[in-house]
């Protein structure tokens, strides 16, 4: 899938001092996606563009931009291996209780207490790609929420990654075991290694 080009637009305000706008290529809101590639588990799900925004909002705000790991083909394996913690939460029980099922990637993301960028409240960095807040963010901050949405679509088109069976990860500094790629650190809990379809 050709990738998108998040661009940011001089343009003058009211006052005649030239502004920036962020204009990143958006996931149609009102279409429906489904993963391809899908297991039994999650074949039947499908997916709003607006969901699939908010993944690449909270996947924005979570992994590493330009500024802290400038190797782009770096940023991008990080983001498929953040996608599949997302994705190995779908329809599972225990993320983060057994009565809580995720449906959508958004009630994955929304899940009590597990994802920093939004909780305990959001952080400034889901805050600023929210509408219309992302149209203020600088050349850099653009471009890598553009490679979020990218890597959101890329995922779609390809499907889960049995590299990265994972169901959770941190900062590269953070004390737990786990295998570190780019800037974040990823493990599979012993919850996720007892379920029967773990490895896809």
């Amino acid at each position: 899938m050709a990738q998108a080009q998040g661009k940011v637009t001089p343009k003058n305000d009211s006052a005649g001092v030239e502004v920036n706008i962020c204009q990143p290529q958006w996931i149609a809101e009102q279409e429906t996606f489904k993963i391809a590639n899908s297991p039994p588990r999650t074949a039947n799900l499908t997916f709003s563009g607006a969901d699939l925004n908010y993944l690449a909002r909270v996947l924005y705000a979570e992994s590493s931009g330009a500024g802290i790991l400038p190797d782009e083909s770096d940023r991008r394996i990080e983001k498929e291996a953040l996608l599949n913690v997302f994705y190995f939460r779908l329809n599972r029980k225990g993320y983060p209780r057994n009565d809580y099922i995720a449906k959508t990637f958004s009630m994955v993301c929304n899940a009590a207490g597990q994802f920093d960028s939004l909780q305990p409240k959001p952080r400034p960095k889901f805050i600023n790609s929210g509408n219309p807040k992302y149209k203020a963010l600088g050349k850099s901050e653009c471009s890598d929420l553009q490679e979020s949405i990218d890597a959101v679509q890329a995922f779609i088109a390809g499907g889960p990654n049995s590299k990265y069976i994972y169901d959770n990860f941190r900062s590269r500094s953070a004390r737990h075991s786990g295998t570190i790629i780019g800037n974040s650190k990823f493990w599979l809990s012993e919850l996720g290694k007892e379920e029967s379809d773990a490895v896809r």
